[in-house]
């Protein structure tokens, strides 16, 4: 989450709670949802190969892709400006060309760990690779860990400006994952697109999970926002609550500040999210 320094201290103050997202509801009948469940074990593993140094969070990442079978050309690097550090984008091949992208940002800031903001989003994404690529998609799905986030969305910036007219229109959703385990799963509502929020309540509903909301406007940016920007309709999932807004930035941003159960929670509700997009969105 990129959180601008003058605003630090209004933050707590700036936080929209929607207790249960309105202008949705679950339908009757039971919904299918087809993907391979990984053990909460393996999905807390993954999670602790965290570390500081930004390169090998890169590696890190790189290495968990190859590990669930993301390998070759499906795996690949794209340069980023004012970054050390590139985009380490995944590609699962669908049976059309319409596409779904799914993104995290694996960069920090210096203070802390950067365990929540945002390693505990990006270090999802083989996860769910290797969650949805065992059956057949519809969708081309690229999984993309962003870099350059905290110094200005750089990394979700480039890749937007290298799309070209015909990949921009096959852009059918963009999934971002931010700041997860400090709290059950939530939307950032107002800037979802309608139809992408209207699923995500549907989903939350089926697993049991209140479908919440918690905008973060004036709190500061993510990597939705460049997307959002060139009209590709966009949803953040995040777990951020007045209580926990001050762990980002801080030392407190660690291990231990992420809750295995509500982390483990953000894990099928994302996986079971993008598996109904893929069978849902055209």
């Amino acid at each position: 989450m990129r959180i601008p320094r003058f605003s630090a201290a209004l933050l707590p103050a700036a936080l929209t709670l929607i207790l249960v997202i309105p202008g949705a509801s679950a339908p009757a009948d039971p919904v299918q949802i087809k993907f391979d469940s990984i053990a909460p074990a393996i999905i807390q593993q993954r999670l602790e190969r965290v570390t500081r140094k930004l390169a090998d969070r890169r590696a890190a990442l790189e290495s968990l892709f190859q590990e669930v079978g993301c390998q070759a050309d499906r795996l690949t690097e794209q340069p980023v400006p004012h970054s050390k550090q590139p985009n380490v984008i995944c590609t699962m091949i669908g049976q059309t060309a319409s596409e779904i992208l799914v993104g995290g940002h694996f960069d920090s800031i210096e203070t802390g760990m950067g365990a929540v903001d945002d390693w505990s989003g990006a270090v999802l994404l083989p996860s769910l690779y290797q969650s949805l690529d065992s059956k057949p998609r519809r969708h081309r799905f690229v999984f993309v860990g962003f870099a350059g986030e905290e110094a200005g969305l750089h990394g979700s910036g480039a890749y937007v400006n290298k799309l070209t007219s015909d990949e921009r229109s096959s852009l059918r959703a963009m999934v971002n994952l931010e700041c997860l385990g400090l709290s059950p799963p939530k939307a950032w509502a107002s800037r979802a697109d309608p139809l992408l929020l209207q699923a995500y309540v549907i989903i939350a509903s089926s697993l049991h999970l209140e479908p919440r909301g918690l905008n973060v406007d004036g709190v500061g940016d993510d990597d939705s926002h460049p997307f959002l920007k060139a009209k590709v309709p966009v949803i953040t999932i995040h777990s951020l609550t007045q209580d926990t807004l001050g762990i980002l930035h801080n030392p407190r941003d660690n291990l231990k500040a992420i809750h295995p159960d509500d982390y483990y929670s953000a894990y099928r509700l994302a996986a079971a999210y993008l598996a109904y997009l893929d069978s849902t969105l055209p």
